[in-house]
């Protein structure tokens, strides 16, 4: 293994759409959720001011508020927020695949709140991020570990979905469609204050 910058292996992908914005689905800072490494909610058709693109796989990482923990591997190509840092792989220096794992993770969220400048809502600039230090293994381990990663994240989603479903399920056996919402809405208040 060795240490490496962010900047080593990776870059702020900049490109700007100069075109029809038709056809392409929106990102903001609210569609990222914090610690969840895939994104999985966006707008598509809705009026907006952004013109940043970024491409199937890279990272968007929400360079505003980085204590909030918000960065995910983008699905599709697309267009998002100015308050979104793109971030590419260089793929014959790191796997594509474990990028969003380096990027997702509590220390560079640290080292990004740490580097971050303003006071109302700081914000943290690629030129900072890309000095974050990191050991890199070589390209073998490095698929291993992306295999592994992304394996355990499959497992912890289907995991989710289960107890949703069981959520669910539960209370459609107790109670009728007209108390459903109120114990949602009681037992969200409940959950949060445990």
């Amino acid at each position: 293994m060795s240490k490496v910058l962010l900047g080593d292996v990776a870059h702020e992908h900049k490109e700007t759409c100069k075109g029809s914005k038709d056809g392409y689905p929106i990102v903001g800072l609210e569609h990222l959720i914090p610690e969840e490494i895939t994104l999985t909610t966006w707008d598509e058709g809705s009026e907006n001011t952004f013109t940043k693109m970024f491409r199937k796989g890279n990272v968007l990482f929400g360079r505003r508020r980085a204590y909030l923990k918000k960065a995910a591997v983008a699905p599709f190509d697309g267009i998002c927020s100015g308050d979104i840092t793109v971030i590419e792989a260089d793929p014959d220096k790191i796997l594509p695949d474990l990028l969003p794992f380096i990027i997702q993770n509590d220390d560079l969220f640290d080292f990004a709140v740490g580097k971050s400048a303003g006071s109302l809502s700081p914000r943290v600039k690629w030129e900072h991020l890309k000095n974050y230090e990191f050991e890199l293994p070589d390209m073998d381990k490095q698929k291993e570990l992306a295999e592994l990663l992304w394996a355990i994240d499959d497992t912890k989603k289907s995991y989710q979905e289960l107890i949703a479903a069981t959520d669910e399920l539960v209370k459609s056996q107790f109670i009728g469609p007209a108390d459903h919402k109120r114990l949602t809405v009681y037992g969200a208040s409940e959950r949060r204050c445990a």
